[in-house]
């Protein structure tokens, strides 16, 4: 939820304590979510850098949340309707902030319409029990005229799914997780574009790379996507791109360099002035820097 200053507000400890209760490290949750170390830092504390506006926070935290399994009302609470004297009244319920008590939401004066009305109510129905010696149906009789059995009880077909057994565990840079979770790692893909957040234009570059000898202008680079995925970029214009690549798309982004990328390194082949870019695992923002060639290009 915002506050007046327009900043989140939400239960950021629960983040690095489930994370640690999995035992993911910060680098793999970088990797998979294409996010940078320090936007992992930021959620986790609560800080603003990484992110230009709180709304581009609030659908991070949504990500990072559905890969914990975390109930995002755990991290962002929705708010409470209070229902008083058949009117809503909406109240924002913030983490840390006590309680309010009911009686304050009340002027006196809609607590004594709210009393005489009840007693008005209970006189008059009491009056019309005494007048037509009206009776309480007998709930044994009702539900054998229905064809009611008196016993609610669940179908013994109907079972829950067992869940996929915690002994079998993966080793995924050096970190062992369950087979439920590494699943989910693998199928981190079917997340799609409209979940992947670009924020390429404020995060900071994992990674800057430029060639001394380079063999082809740097107006352009390749990139080809070993599994399908989604990326951006800005050039020195701050033209923004982003790219929805299937596996083994190939695109060749034109602009002006310098290039900021917002990639998964782990499944990109990178090339930039007739040279391939060896990325590492976790360099998910890259930059290129061009350098002026001495000589005309081959």
């Amino acid at each position: 939820m915002l506050d007046k200053d327009n900043t989140l507000e939400y239960n950021y400890k629960i983040l690095s304590q489930e994370r640690k209760k999995q035992k993911i490290s910060q680098e793999t949750v970088s990797a998979q979510l294409t996010l940078s170390i320090d936007q992992i830092k930021s959620l986790e504390n609560n800080l603003d850098n990484g992110f230009i506006t709180a709304h581009f926070k609030h659908l991070t935290l949504k990500r990072y949340a559905k890969f914990l399994e975390i109930d995002f009302d755990k991290i962002i609470p929705q708010p409470v309707k209070i229902i008083v004297d058949d009117v809503a009244t909406e109240t924002v319920v913030k983490v840390g902030i006590k309680n309010t008590n009911l009686l304050q939401l009340l002027t006196l004066k809609k607590i004594k319409i709210l009393i005489v009305t009840g007693l008005i109510g209970l006189i008059f129905i009491f009056s019309l029990a005494v007048k037509f010696d009206i009776k309480t149906p007998n709930p044994e009789i009702i539900s054998s005229d229905l064809n009611i059995p008196q016993d609610n009880h669940v179908d013994a077909d109907i079972q829950a799914l067992s869940p996929l057994s915690d002994n079998f565990t993966q080793n995924i840079k050096g970190e062992t997780i369950s087979k439920k979770k590494f699943q989910e790692i693998e199928n981190i893909s079917d997340i799609g574009s409209i979940e992947f957040i670009c924020s390429i234009g404020s995060a900071s570059m994992d990674k800057v790379w430029s060639r001394l000898n380079p063999e082809r202008p740097a107006t352009y680079f390749h990139i080809v996507s070993l599994k399908k995925q989604t990326i951006c970029t800005i050039d020195n214009q701050g033209v923004l791109k982003q790219y929805d690549l299937d596996e083994g798309s190939k695109i060749t982004h034109r602009g002006e360099a310098p290039f900021k990328i917002q990639l998964d390194s782990s499944i990109s082949e990178l090339y930039f002035q007739g040279w391939k870019v060896y990325l590492k695992d976790n360099d998910n923002f890259i930059q290129l820097n061009p350098v002026n060639m001495t000589t005309e290009p081959n």
